[in-house]
């Protein structure tokens, strides 16, 4: 299920790749085509080919390969690197799951290091992945009583540009598998100055949240 998020995130985001290293298929001009296959033209005739024959030609030839699509995303050393270079790469056409995403990730965790925003984020992916959360990434970050920004399912509109961008990225990076797992599986966050007494196994703290499965 996690893959088939960050496949579909990503392509719905338009950050797609044709990666094909064959040339186009061409046609030597040299050949002669006959109702039963292709002779090359310095070469005499033999004996007329049958269709079964014909077809065991065909069937050995190796295919073309066809070209591979797959996400784009920057290769870089550091995450700071590949969020750095997702936001020089200009403005990024969200679809609605990463939009929730993103926004989750902004409000979440803008004022957090890199990491512990990915951790959000991841969060919030592994409660997709769980299924007893919500069906698809809004509807996790929607549910009641869940993310204290949802106010009646509705979600504010980010206002610091330069954080939105930072948390746009980081939701491409999360969804995308670009980089390692920073808190496992974990379903459950809070701040370090709380302390809500949950029964769970508490998984890693990163920045000024603490996070559970």
């Amino acid at each position: 299920m996690r893959h088939f998020l960050r496949a579909a995130a990503i392509l719905g985001a338009g950050l797609v790749l044709l990666a094909a290293d064959e040339a186009p298929l061409s046609l030597d001009t040299g050949d002669i085509s006959g109702e039963f296959g292709t002779y090359a033209a310095d070469e005499p005739a033999t004996a007329p080919m049958t269709p079964d024959s014909a077809f065991e030609v065909i069937d050995q030839t190796p295919p073309h390969a066809a070209p591979e699509i797959g996400p784009l995303l920057p290769q870089a050393a550091t995450l700071a690197g590949m969020v750095a270079e997702l936001r020089d790469a200009g403005p990024i056409d969200l679809d609605d799951e990463m939009l929730c995403l993103a926004t989750a990730v902004y409000f979440e965790a803008k004022g957090e290091p890199l990491d512990g925003q990915l951790a959000v984020a991841q969060v919030i992916l592994n409660r997709v992945e769980a299924g007893r959360f919500g069906r698809d990434i809004c509807a996790v970050v929607k549910a009641p009583r869940q993310f204290s920004f949802v106010r009646g399912g509705a979600m504010p509109a980010p206002r610091g540009a330069a954080q939105w961008e930072t948390a746009q990225a980081i939701a491409l990076i999360a969804a995308g598998g670009g980089w390692r797992e920073i808190v496992g599986e974990a379903t459950h966050f809070h701040a370090t100055y709380v302390n809500p007494g949950w029964k769970m196994r508490r998984v890693a703290t990163v920045g000024r949240h603490i996070f559970y499965r």
